[in-house]
């Protein structure tokens, strides 16, 4: 997914069967520099079994919505975040500046 300004570009990707990650590029030149997103998530108390972020689309560029849905393992039910996340330019990382909890569909 493509920012507004065509220098940002977010990806989601699956690294394993219970888990999916997106991840962030920003146009350097003529190339895409890669960020590094592991902390792009909610985290969720309980013991999680599988966890998928998707971006959702750009905010603006530098602000990625994002949505994340984590299933708990022993019926522990299932839980859904949309969040948004900024890049600081200070510490060169994105931070998560807001979150809401998604209704379940139940």
């Amino acid at each position: 997914m493509l920012a507004q300004d065509s220098n940002w570009f977010a990806v989601s990707f699956s690294t394993g069967v219970h888990v999916s990650d997106t991840s962030v590029y920003h146009r350097s030149g003529e190339s895409f520099a890669d960020f590094n997103t592991d902390d792009l998530h909610i985290d969720v108390k309980g013991d999680v079994r599988n966890e998928y972020v998707h971006p959702i689309r750009w905010v603006k560029p530098g602000v990625l919505l994002l949505e994340q849905h984590t299933i708990l393992y022993g019926g522990g039910g299932d839980v859904s975040y949309r969040f948004t996340a900024k890049f600081d330019e200070k510490t060169g990382k994105f931070q998560i500046i807001s979150k809401k909890k998604v209704p379940s569909k139940e």
